[in-house]
């Protein structure tokens, strides 16, 4: 296997080229990458599991998880895990890009499928300089002479997230879940792999359960549930490995085993979670909702250090942030969306006093009764505002 080493802003790649002509995503990684850890049959390979290693290799590892409908995936009989996925399987190295421009590196990875479903896939994954994370979309584009049903693509697709240290996954493997809710948010909670149903299961045995931690969002309502957002750490080796998800739908995350190892993949809207599907005519194409994803130490804090760096560098130049006006919203802890002319006056006139540039009429200037009850209408209730709501925001 001929070996692809990209070491960027304290992230370890390693992508390896099989004799089939496969790439394959073998480490990413704080850590640097050691061969002897995509053998978990102890830390040397004993003569007799190259077989089964090469075997490994071949049916995981992929970069990106394409699936079109009604293609077989002999490797994956599971159902719901979005691993060995036709034709993501079928793909073939193509070519890479590697290249700057003013935010970091950008390299460009190239696989096609010409004997099957003729699609080709494009990897596009930017550096961004002095943090240690990468911003990482998929492109599928259908080459095929006839229609093609996507169900899904990866943005980001891992496997091996527990493969450095000694000990097993039981011991040195935590994951952090990121629940959140209305009014109950940011609620992060961290177990240990055989809290979520992933526990080591004969060691030593080849494993590809049909257990799933499932981390999804349905809807435009993108942090109904959970943040669009996964951390895993490593605490033996001391590495974590964290995701963003960049959209403001419906996404999806998994975590789970495959061929010994333990992989995660992330994408937008999948077929199965959010019955999202794709067709795709000749010619045309789909890309993945970006995904940032970065390394750190097995720190928590400073993972989300990174990722806030990272953040503050993809945000857009503003006016707001220049002059950073001081706003005074009436709904918390004041109207709680039971706004009317006589309240909101005097209202303006001590926010004023005090300094604000902004006022925010929040909740229910369009309701006459409870607030909630007229969400979506949008017009303004002449029972709270008698001489309409412009003699408000006029005042």
């Amino acid at each position: 296997m001929k070996y692809i080493k990209i070491n960027e802003n304290g992230i370890h790649i390693v992508f390896g080229i099989t004799d089939k002509n496969q790439i394959k995503l073998l480490h990413f990684s704080k850590a640097e990458f050691d061969e002897n850890d995509i053998c978990k049959f102890g830390k040397e390979c004993k003569a007799e599991d190259l077989v089964r290693k090469e075997q490994f290799i071949d049916e995981a590892f992929q970069l990106v998880q394409v699936n079109l409908a009604g293609y077989n995936r002999p490797y994956e009989k599971h159902g719901n895990k979005h691993i060995c996925t036709a034709p993501g399987y079928l793909l073939t190295y193509a070519g890479m890009e590697d290249s700057w421009n003013e935010i970091g590196r950008k390299i460009t990875i190239y696989q096609e499928d010409k004997e099957e479903t003729h699609v080709r896939v494009e990897t596009r994954m930017q550096f961004y300089k002095g943090t240690s994370i990468v911003r990482m979309v998929n492109k599928v584009i259908n080459e095929d002479d006839s229609t093609q049903c996507l169900e899904y693509l990866s943005s980001f697709c891992y496997t091996g997230i527990e493969k450095e240290g000694k000990s097993n996954s039981d011991a040195k493997m935590r994951v952090r879940i990121p629940y959140n809710g209305w009014q109950k948010e940011m609620s992060i909670k961290e177990y240990k792999f055989g809290d979520v149903g992933l526990a080591q299961t004969q060691p030593g045995v080849y494993q590809r359960t049909s257990q799933v931690l499932e981390v999804s969002n349905t809807g435009n309502w993108s942090t109904k549930k959970y943040l669009p957002l996964g951390y895993v750490e490593n605490t033996e080796a001391h590495t974590s490995l964290f995701w963003q998800i960049e959209h403001n739908g419906s996404w999806h995350y998994e975590i789970s085993d495959q061929n010994t190892h333990f992989y995660v993949c992330v994408s937008g809207p999948t077929e199965v979670q959010s019955h999202w599907f794709k067709n795709l005519a000749p010619g045309e194409s789909f890309e993945s909702v970006p995904v940032a994803v970065g390394v750190a130490d097995d720190s928590f804090e400073k993972a989300m250090g990174e990722l806030t760096k990272y953040r503050r560098m993809i945000r857009r130049p503003n006016k707001d942030d220049e002059n950073l006006p001081v706003i005074f919203n009436d709904y918390m802890n004041c109207l709680f969306g039971d706004p009317t002319t006589e309240k909101e006056l005097p209202l303006i006139d001590a926010a004023a006093e005090c300094g604000c540039e902004y006022y925010v009429i929040d909740a229910g200037w369009y309701a006459p009764g409870e607030w909630w009850d007229s969400v979506g209408e949008w017009q303004e209730s002449r029972e709270r505002f008698p001489n309409g709501i412009k003699e408000v925001t006029d005042y």
